[in-house]
């Protein structure tokens, strides 16, 4: 042996990687956002369940993963709702699974209004409330409506968003902090409108009257355009660096636009980029779309939800990368459901666990 060389057996050992709890934490932090993801891997060892049963870890999961995938749709169809899955197994989450809230005796049917943050938005106009509803964890809460806000034969329009801010966490808890907006006019011709916002942290609403004629209050208008039509789908949305956007469709084309605002404060609406559908969706001479709507736009993955007569499309914005999810018709109303979903953690979720089992 040279002089100087040193001994395979004196040569200094590799540092064990440390064994504690910090480095799984980060490789479970990286797992895909997918109902099967965390409960699969939790029924490896008790020490990996413990980790990801652990409620500070699932805030950060949570967190880390800002955009919760599609779990499916909610199809209105007449009053008669019911979910429709769009993920494969194991991640699949059966339709029975999101369930509606119980109706009570003598109760009409629901009024589904929509969903965003992993929250839904009913009507139940037997009662005069607004319902807003956790699908994962089976949570509700029944907002009546105001003084003076309730009439016969009125049409509504409404929203629930989270209140946490841009660092909402969906699912983080039974029933997350949030905001309510309800707008309702007592038939279509009626220039008097009236909204009403409800905080949940607070538990107290206010009233809005305008008139839409006089037009007392800010009232944004539409853009002057000729594809901008009484009978076009439009859906806002909210661009990058918080501005206001607005999507219209107008037979196959969906127009994008932004708003912008000038050294007077005067705002004006700018075309930013336009969507051909039939083109996109490159479709066969016969089966060719002859009608489109807007379903919704989820602000997490910048994502838009076409309903078609060939079909459900979700079509990206910035990359226009379209999906077909499942075949759907123009007869009944769709509300796409986002949200991440660790089912199959708790003490008592034996069922969520089997079926996620069942499911590989």
């Amino acid at each position: 042996m040279s002089e100087g060389a040193t001994s395979p057996a004196l040569e200094p050992e590799a540092a064990p990687l440390p064994d504690n709890d910090d480095i799984h934490r980060e490789i479970f932090l990286r797992l895909p956002p997918l109902p099967s993801s965390l409960p699969r891997a939790s029924l490896v060892c008790k020490r990996w369940r413990r980790i990801l049963s652990d409620p500070a870890f699932l805030r950060r999961f949570r967190a880390h993963h800002r955009a919760p995938p599609l779990l499916g749709f909610f199809a209105d169809e007449d009053g008669d709702i019911d979910f429709v899955p769009t993920l494969r197994r194991p991640d699949r989450i059966p339709g029975a699974r999101f369930s509606l809230p119980r109706r009570r005796r003598g109760d009409d049917y629901l009024s589904f209004l929509g969903c965003r943050h992993g929250l839904a938005l009913f009507v139940d106009r037997a009662r005069s409330e607004a319902v807003v509803w956790n699908p994962v964890t089976g949570s509700q809460c029944r907002v009546p409506f105001p003084p003076d806000f309730n009439k016969r034969h009125v049409y509504y329009k409404g929203a629930v968003l989270s209140s946490s801010g841009d660092g909402h966490v969906h699912g983080d808890c039974r029933l997350i902090p949030f905001k309510l907006v309800l707008v309702h006019q007592t038939d279509l011709h009626d220039t008097l409108a009236s909204a009403c916002l409800y905080e949940s942290e607070s538990g107290t609403s206010d009233i809005l009257e305008f008139d839409l004629d006089g037009q007392s209050l800010a009232i944004i208008q539409k853009p002057e355009d000729p594809r901008v039509t009484n009978n076009s789908g439009i859906q806002a949305l909210r661009l990058e660096g918080n501005k206001l956007g607005l999507a219209t469709l107008s037979k196959l084309s969906i127009q994008l636009w932004q708003r912008e605002t000038n050294s007077d404060a005067a705002g004006t609406w700018v075309p930013w980029k336009t969507i051909e559908l039939d083109k996109l969706l490159s479709l066969d001479r016969l089966t060719r779309i002859w009608t489109a709507t807007i379903l919704g736009f989820d602000e997490d993955s910048n994502a838009f939800f076409i309903c078609t007569s060939v079909g459900i499309y979700m079509i990206h914005l910035e990359s226009t990368r379209f999906t077909k999810l499942f075949q759907g018709d123009s007869f009944t109303a769709y509300y796409p459901y986002t949200s991440l979903y660790t089912a199959g953690l708790g003490i008592d979720d034996g069922d969520d666990r089997a079926e996620m089992l069942n499911n590989t």
